[in-house]
């Protein structure tokens, strides 16, 4: 239960002070009455800017104010009789505790996004008050953890604890109180004009449904916020799974290894030990540590070997210099060969590209066709006719001989017909993507051998030119090759070891968040589908009451997907009319609060109105809404209207109806306080 207290305003000219005196608001209905022009905008608008919700009005800070709270005073002439120096508001509100906030709307010292909060009544039972500045608008006011936060301080004054929501940047937000707020105050511009019609836009997905769902506490809400954070979650798996393959794949390709076991994309992985690298050879692909056990046997081989001279070797040494370029020769036709089935695959790989997006755009013209023709277009188009639209030139639709008969495809064929072409070039371009990559490890793989061979000729080569005494240099040069080749696949397969753990517990957190979203529920609960039914049946019966009469009551229903009451799927708002439509939002806005008491909803039982009666709605319609705001002894309501400027248009209004009224009369409200 959230209570409106007390409002002054007070404007300091350069002819004195002027303002109000404390204005106070009871329990149940407050009627502020007064004609055009004597305030009663000024202090609707005064609420909500020390609310910080300004932004139902249209904007944000001083700029939304009347000129009479921050540039000059105008008599009841309309003649400028005071410029405006300093102004500020006082407001007293009352939830979990009471409190009286202050901001300044013109001044000198103090910005419009500064809120004073005096820990007391200040308005009702003045005295000296503890103060806290806070601020309003800027990031973080409405964080729960920051203690200079309006926004969230207020939450917590309200008594409510607002739910994260999805936005469309994917992100998880707070659901902000400007969002709930339009559902019980109603502004007089825009207000009136939809259901829930100035909420402002902040990028939320479906901002009237979510608001309704936190006022009537539905499970719905919880639902969406689960699905929402199972989406974050999987996002980050994918994400850091993503991150996690690339960093392997750079691993893999320094040593010439294949990844097995895993992809780019989540997976369920049973064991660690069923993601591993291969090492391809000539001969066949080895594991990883098979093929470092194939090393540490040729290391220990060689290193048990004693070092023969140069000399001892010299005519083997020729052999496998001749040995060694045979083998070079060969491996430089395969590294040719591969690059050329690489370039070939990559031209492939382009044209495939070019032509899906040929059958992109054809795709996409045909579906523009296919709507128009949906949309009832018959084949009179000129290109129907064999004639070109532009130049009005003969065409024939067909390369084949006129005498050859052929029925053409429909649009609904062809379409199907390039929806296949384009899911099977895709799978060539996928192919070819695979083939390219393919490709280039084993170009690399080559590279290696080449780099290898040469590197051995050259230490042969230099071995036949040294001194014969020496000892074999080509075999220490192997020695420490090897060394170095073993040092480094060790290394590498350790490494592997910790994506192993890395990537199985990615896959633990995969499954769980996968079988979570398999237990979620639909999209409501029983309990939201009996709230929801009662919801539309009070909403039904007060519009009876309201004597809504454009279109037949038991065509109208309340959306199981948005909460928005519609006709036959679609918003009541565009079968009503004006006066019509005034009386729906009405009915719409009582049986939210009285849904929420019902089942102990986050209602605060607040009605802030400001000339609910426009489009002619009716004395009789309006005298009931204000009977039935009257009536309610667990709310508080606050009426602002003019009744057409006639007192007997209020009497008939106001009768049998119970309220507090505040009459501002027929001049100005604000007036000079003190010289």
């Amino acid at each position: 239960m959230f209570r409106i207290k007390a409002l002054k305003l007070t404007i300091n000219t350069n002819k004195g002070i002027y303002g109000t005196q404390t204005i106070h608001f009871s329990d149940g209905l407050t009627i502020i009455k007064g004609f055009n022009s004597t305030g009663k905008s000024t202090l609707f608008q005064s609420i909500l800017y020390c609310l910080g919700l300004e932004e139902l009005i249209g904007g944000k800070n001083e700029k939304t104010m009347q000129s009479v709270l921050k540039s000059e005073i105008i008599d009841n002439n309309n003649v400028v009789e005071a410029e405006v120096i300093e102004s500020n508001i006082l407001l007293e509100i009352e939830g979990t505790s009471t409190a009286t906030v202050k901001r300044y709307i013109a001044s000198e010292s103090k910005n419009p996004g500064l809120v004073e909060i005096y820990k007391g009544k200040l308005l009702t039972e003045p005295s000296q008050y503890d103060y806290v500045p806070m601020y309003v608008h800027d990031k973080g006011a409405a964080d729960s953890d920051n203690v200079f936060g309006f926004h969230s301080f207020l939450e917590n004054l309200v008594g409510w604890n607002l739910p994260t929501v999805q936005y469309k940047d994917g992100v998880q937000r707070k659901l902000y109180l400007q969002n709930i707020f339009p559902s019980f105050v109603i502004e007089q511009k825009a207000g009136w004009t939809d259901f829930l019609a100035t909420i402002p836009y902040y990028s939320l997905l479906d901002k009237e449904t979510r608001a309704i769902e936190f006022l009537l506490n539905l499970d719905s809400w919880k639902i969406q916020q689960a699905k929402s954070q199972i989406k974050q979650e999987k996002n980050e798996i994918i994400n850091t799974w993503k991150n996690l393959f690339l960093e392997l794949k750079v691993i893999s390709y320094q040593i010439a290894c294949e990844i097995k076991g895993v992809d780019i994309n989540p997976s369920i992985i049973d064991s660690v030990n069923s993601i591993y690298l291969i090492y391809p050879t000539e001969v066949k692909n080895l594991p990883l540590s098979e093929y470092i056990d194939i090393l540490e046997e040729e290391f220990q081989s060689i290193t048990d070997i004693e070092l023969p001279n140069i000399g001892d070797q010299a005519k083997e040494s020729e052999e496998k210099i001749s040995i060694l370029n045979e083998r070079l020769s060969s491996l430089s036709i395969n590294l040719s060969n591969l690059i050329n089935k690489k370039n070939l695959s990559i031209g492939k790989y382009h044209s495939f590209k070019d032509r899906l997006v040929e059958l992109e755009n054809d795709k996409q013209q045909n579906e523009y066709h296919l709507k128009v023709k949906k949309k009832g277009a018959e084949s009179g188009f000129a290109i129907a006719h064999d004639n070109c639209p532009y130049c009005s030139q003969g065409l024939n639709d067909s390369l084949l001989p006129k005498d050859i008969q052929i029925v053409p495809m429909q649009i609904e064929e062809n379409l199907e017909y390039l929806k296949a072409q384009i899911n099977l070039i895709k799978i060539y371009i996928n192919n070819h993507e695979s083939d390219i990559g393919n490709y280039e490890r084993e170009i690399e793989t080559q590279n290696n051998y080449i780099s290898e061979t040469r590197s051995e000729i050259r230490t042969l080569k230099t071995q036949l030119t040294s001194d014969n005494r020496l000892p074999s240099l080509e075999i220490i040069e192997r020695r420490i090759k090897l060394r170095n080749r073993l040092d480094l696949y060790r290394k590498r397969f350790d490494e592997v070891t910790s994506f192993q753990e890395r990537f199985k517990n990615l896959s633990d957190d995969w499954v769980r968040i996968l079988g979570n979203e398999k237990e979620l529920p639909p999209a409501m609960s029983p309990f939201d589908y009996k709230k929801i039914s009662s919801l539309e049946a009070d909403f039904k019966s007060l519009l009876r009451e309201f004597h809504y009469r454009s279109k037949p009551i038991d065509s109208i229903s309340i959306s199981r997907e948005t909460l928005m009451p519609v006709v036959d799927r679609y918003s009541l708002k565009f079968d009503s009319s004006a006066s019509d439509f005034t009386r729906a939002i009405w009915s719409y806005i009582i049986a939210l609060k009285e849904t929420s008491t019902k089942f102990n909803g986050n209602h605060p039982n607040l009605f802030i109105l400001d000339e609910p009666g426009q489009q002619e709605a009716g004395d009789n319609d309006l005298q009931f809404l204000l009977k039935k705001l009257g009536n309610y002894q667990d709310s508080q309501s606050i009426v602002f209207s003019s009744f057409h400027q006639s007192e007997p248009t209020f009497q008939a209004c106001t009768r049998d109806v119970n309220f507090a009224l505040i009459d501002l009369g027929e001049e100005k409200f604000i007036k000079r306080l003190q010289n």
